[in-house]
């Protein structure tokens, strides 16, 4: 059975609670394989992010990393059971990765997508991950660029990745298993709104997204 952490702050509880978590166990996912991870201190995404790392199981399972402002594809559970192993990169877009042919399916680690609104990390890996970041990355003046802002979770996830494993490979997973659709609920949760949305390039459940925005509107 696949486990599952969605990233959340509290504006965004509402969808959480009455949308993304209803849809998931609807696919038969067992409600107590969904963990939720609450910002309520409003640290701010790259802290919540690593702290939400550090409380996964210290086992050699894995789980599947979902962000508040998603909605899963209609063989979400059974796509996450079947590729349940390693990094698997479940969103994609064509602003951050281009439309690559050689970098879907199995990759090295400089091919994997910008995927933090759904991935699969090994726990000991993220673990791991949040405690060099928390150690190396915050705080440290070199990169101030990237934590003041708050946010850049997936690039020092990245910028791990090549310190502590730069010969890994994962999995870049089409279509994608997660579509974003922040701009139906509110828009970002920080910094400046982007002119455009940015949603999943590999995709095929339109319907969804349709149905999702009809029943926000009522």
């Amino acid at each position: 059975m696949a486990e599952y952490l969605i990233h959340a702050y509290p504006k965004r509880m509402w969808y959480v609670e009455q949308y993304l978590i209803p849809s998931m166990i609807a696919q038969g996912i067992d409600n107590t394989s969904i963990s939720v991870y609450n910002d309520v201190s409003g640290e701010g995404n790259l802290i919540s992010c690593m702290k939400a790392f550090a409380s996964v199981v210290d086992d050699d399972r894995g789980t599947w990393h979902l962000q508040d402002d998603v909605i899963i594809c209609k063989d979400f559970k059974q796509r996450t059971e079947e590729y349940d192993e390693g990094i698997v990169c479940g969103f994609s877009s064509l602003k951050y990765d281009g439309d690559i042919e050689d970098r879907k399916g199995y990759v090295n680690r400089n091919k994997l997508w910008f995927s933090f609104p759904c991935i699969r990390i090994p726990n000991k890996w993220a673990r791991e991950c949040s405690e060099w970041v928390m150690t190396y990355i915050i705080g440290n003046p070199v990169y101030e660029r990237y934590w003041k802002q708050r946010c850049n979770d997936d690039w020092c996830f990245r910028t791990w990745l090549e310190y502590a494993h730069p010969d890994c490979k994962g999995l870049n997973i089409t279509p994608c298993l997660v579509n974003h659709i922040d701009y139906l609920i509110g828009g970002r949760s920080m910094l400046q709104e982007r002119q455009h949305p940015v949603t999943a390039q590999y995709w095929t459940d339109n319907d969804l997204v349709e149905d999702l925005r009809c029943r926000l509107e009522k």
